[in-house]
């Protein structure tokens, strides 16, 4: 199953129909082809629409292709940052918690993506890659156009002793350490899919 956010609500893509007695007042839907798709996401995707959207087809992989084509596709990256404390490091972006990430530039590797948008956004240097935790998939509106943000995330560890700064012109008003105990305040006023990532970094 993909599963895409968003906002606070998900699309599943998957192979089989989801079990209707659970579905609720959520949204199901086939499709023929790419012109038939369309339309049903743009009408999900208006504003005040409430329910999460099932869409089944018995091929997964061709449903995501077909799925990826109704968008603008932009690729990006960003970390899960633990110090040495075993602190993990947020940014308050827009009025919400988030975790450090942004868009690829020509060439990188999504690696390097990651290590640079978190020095970036948080004044941090010295950061150690540690591992891939997981891709993520977010879709909103811009200007009419519907797109479609791919992200994969990296657990890094950071050994220095510098406070982070949080990148102002990129819509941060905060950066800083949380402790663990801490994460209740975090996932009640962030998305969907980070509480997903911090769970892959810093499971319970």
């Amino acid at each position: 199953m993909y599963k895409v956010f968003f906002n606070d609500r998900t699309i599943y893509l998957d192979d089989t129909l989801p079990d209707m007695t659970k579905v609720g007042r959520d949204y199901v839907c086939a499709f023929e082809n790419i012109t038939d798709l369309r339309p049903q996401l743009k009408q999900f995707l208006e504003p005040g629409k409430k329910g999460n959207l099932y869409i089944f087809h018995d091929d997964k992989e061709a449903l995501f292709n077909t799925f990826r084509q109704c968008f603008n596709n932009i690729i990006a990256a960003g970390g899960l940052v633990i110090n040495e404390k075993g602190e993990m490091l947020v940014i308050k972006r827009r009025g919400k918690w988030d975790l450090p990430k942004g868009k690829a530039e020509p060439g990188e590797t999504p690696e390097q993506t990651a290590l640079r948008e978190v020095e970036e956004e948080c004044g941090l240097s010295g950061l150690i890659l540690q591992r891939y935790l997981t891709t993520t998939y977010h879709v909103y509106t811009l200007n009419n156009d519907m797109i479609l943000k791919k992200t994969d995330w990296y657990e890094m560890k950071y050994k220095g002793e510098s406070a982070p700064i949080p990148l102002i012109k990129e819509d941060i008003s905060q950066a800083r350490w949380v402790k663990r105990v801490r994460l209740n305040e975090i996932y009640s006023n962030t998305y969907p899919s980070i509480t997903e990532v911090i769970k892959m970094g810093i499971p319970f």
